[in-house]
């Protein structure tokens, strides 16, 4: 069964891609009550961010996304930092290394260790402005339009700018994974990342186990387009197990627990 984080992160990723999310079929999915579901989302709905209706959960404002990507930022913690650990280890002196604007990505702050003696290439705000504190580390910002509901530049410019750059290493991730296919729910994050892939040496993907078997709206990329793949978490399901042992996915697993 799920811990409370991990319910937390599929109700809160359901909720950004369809908008809404009916307590009794999430209830069913995730193996507990509806009254466990209330629980989670309760201080969501005491603080006006989640809307209650009819047995169904939704966002409350235009402003509730920017508020659910810092939640996101600190959900399935040990997850991220055990991906970054161990993917970071890849990196190179001298290297230009692209990140994205990922949860995941984020941190890099706690092993900025790996970034040092490098060029870094990003369009997120946070690590902009995380890494700027570190003598040791070169900081390209892409630039453009801030975008508050993912913490980060993206636009006409964002995209020029990126396209322009070529970069050693990529480490990305993506709202979500079903199959072998990552989604994403934003077309500005959908172009951005694409262009980070085209313009990367190697691509490296990053996902803790919650954002496997879910679906979002833009079709970003397939996990045979990357050098290697990265997952962690309590588990890895079997069936997805299945589908990338079939497609010969380069991968790696790390058990931690949440």
């Amino acid at each position: 069964m799920e811990t409370k984080e991990q319910r937390l992160s599929i109700i809160i990723n359901e909720i950004i891609t369809n908008g809404q999310v009916d307590i009794k079929i999430i209830a069913k999915d995730l193996n507990v009550s509806p009254m466990t579901i209330y629980r989670d989302v309760d201080d969501f709905i005491s603080s006006g961010v989640i809307r209650k209706e009819r047995g169904v959960l939704k966002s409350s404002d235009s402003f509730s996304l920017e508020y659910f990507h810092e939640v996101r930022a600190n959900l399935s913690l040990n997850a991220k930092n055990k991906l970054i650990e161990e993917a970071g280890k890849l990196i190179k002196p001298n290297s230009i290394v692209a990140l994205d604007d990922s949860t995941t990505c984020i941190q890099f702050l706690n092993f900025q260790k790996y970034l040092e003696g490098t060029t870094v290439i990003t369009n997120s705000f946070k690590l902009i402005m995380g890494l700027s504190n570190n003598p040791k580390i070169k900081i390209i910002s892409v630039g453009g339009r801030y975008q508050k509901t993912t913490g980060s530049f993206v636009g006409l410019i964002t995209e020029n700018t990126i396209s322009q750059i070529p970069s050693n290493i990529l480490f990305m991730s993506s709202t979500s994974l079903d199959g072998s296919q990552l989604y994403t729910h934003d077309e500005d994050v959908y172009r951005f990342k694409s262009l980070f892939m085209s313009n990367a040496d190697q691509k490296y993907y990053l996902a803790d186990t919650s954002k496997i078997n879910k679906k979002s709206i833009n079709k970003q990329a397939n996990l045979k387009d990357f050098d290697k793949c990265f997952f962690a978490g309590p588990k890895l399901d079997p069936n997805f197990l299945k589908i990338i042992q079939k497609k010969k996915i380069n991968y790696e697993f790390f058990k931690i627990k949440n």
